[in-house]
Protein backbone atom coordinates (compact mmCIF):
# COMPACT_ATOMS: atom_id res chain seq x y z
CA UNK A 1 0.00 0.00 0.00
CA UNK A 2 1.29 3.45 -0.84
CA UNK A 3 0.65 6.75 0.87
CA UNK A 4 -0.56 7.14 4.43
CA UNK A 5 -3.78 5.15 4.72
CA UNK A 6 -3.97 5.67 8.48
CA UNK A 7 -4.05 9.46 8.04
CA UNK A 8 -6.63 9.47 5.21
CA UNK A 9 -10.09 10.76 6.04
CA UNK A 10 -12.63 8.86 3.97
CA UNK A 11 -15.85 10.28 2.57
CA UNK A 12 -18.13 7.62 4.05
CA UNK A 13 -21.19 8.31 1.89
CA UNK A 14 -23.05 5.07 1.31
CA UNK A 15 -23.81 3.81 -2.20
CA UNK A 16 -27.39 2.71 -2.78
CA UNK A 17 -26.37 -0.09 -5.10
CA UNK A 18 -23.63 -1.74 -3.04
CA UNK A 19 -24.53 -0.52 0.47
CA UNK A 20 -20.80 0.13 1.01
CA UNK A 21 -19.26 3.44 2.12
CA UNK A 22 -17.28 5.58 -0.30
CA UNK A 23 -13.57 5.25 0.38
CA UNK A 24 -12.44 8.33 -1.55
CA UNK A 25 -10.40 11.02 0.19
CA UNK A 26 -12.61 13.58 1.91
CA UNK A 27 -12.17 17.33 1.55
CA UNK A 28 -12.38 19.88 4.38
CA UNK A 29 -16.15 19.48 4.70
CA UNK A 30 -15.93 15.72 5.20
CA UNK A 31 -17.22 14.63 1.78
CA UNK A 32 -15.37 13.75 -1.39
CA UNK A 33 -15.63 15.65 -4.67
CA UNK A 34 -18.32 13.30 -5.95
CA UNK A 35 -20.58 13.51 -2.87
CA UNK A 36 -20.86 17.22 -2.26
CA UNK A 37 -17.33 18.40 -1.82
CA UNK A 38 -16.64 21.05 -4.45
CA UNK A 39 -19.23 23.08 -6.34
CA UNK A 40 -22.18 24.89 -4.78
CA UNK A 41 -23.36 26.39 -8.06
CA UNK A 42 -23.41 29.97 -9.24
CA UNK A 43 -23.23 32.33 -6.27
CA UNK A 44 -22.92 35.76 -7.88
CA UNK A 45 -25.38 37.37 -10.25
CA UNK A 46 -22.77 37.37 -13.03
CA UNK A 47 -22.12 33.67 -12.54
CA UNK A 48 -25.83 32.95 -12.61
CA UNK A 49 -26.19 34.85 -15.90
CA UNK A 50 -23.20 33.04 -17.36
CA UNK A 51 -24.60 29.64 -16.48
CA UNK A 52 -28.00 30.53 -17.91
CA UNK A 53 -26.48 31.92 -21.10
CA UNK A 54 -24.96 28.50 -21.78
CA UNK A 55 -28.45 27.04 -22.15
CA UNK A 56 -29.65 26.93 -25.73
CA UNK A 57 -33.08 28.55 -25.39
CA UNK A 58 -32.27 31.04 -22.60
CA UNK A 59 -28.87 32.14 -23.95
CA UNK A 60 -30.40 33.64 -27.09
CA UNK A 61 -32.96 35.58 -25.07
CA UNK A 62 -30.30 36.95 -22.73
CA UNK A 63 -28.12 38.04 -25.65
CA UNK A 64 -30.91 39.88 -27.48
CA UNK A 65 -33.42 41.04 -24.86
CA UNK A 66 -32.12 43.43 -22.17
CA UNK A 67 -35.43 43.43 -20.27
CA UNK A 68 -35.25 39.64 -19.92
CA UNK A 69 -31.68 39.93 -18.65
CA UNK A 70 -32.74 42.56 -16.10
CA UNK A 71 -35.64 40.35 -14.99
CA UNK A 72 -33.23 37.47 -14.27
CA UNK A 73 -30.88 39.80 -12.35
CA UNK A 74 -33.75 41.10 -10.19
CA UNK A 75 -35.03 37.59 -9.46
CA UNK A 76 -31.55 36.44 -8.46
CA UNK A 77 -31.05 39.41 -6.14
CA UNK A 78 -34.46 38.89 -4.50
CA UNK A 79 -33.72 35.22 -3.96
CA UNK A 80 -30.21 35.58 -2.54
CA UNK A 81 -29.84 39.04 -1.05
CA UNK A 82 -33.07 39.57 0.89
Amino acid sequence: MTGRPLKKIECGAYARSTKLPCRAKALDNGKCRMHGGLSVGAVTTEGHLTSLSNLKNVGDKIATDDSYKQKIINEHKEKHYV
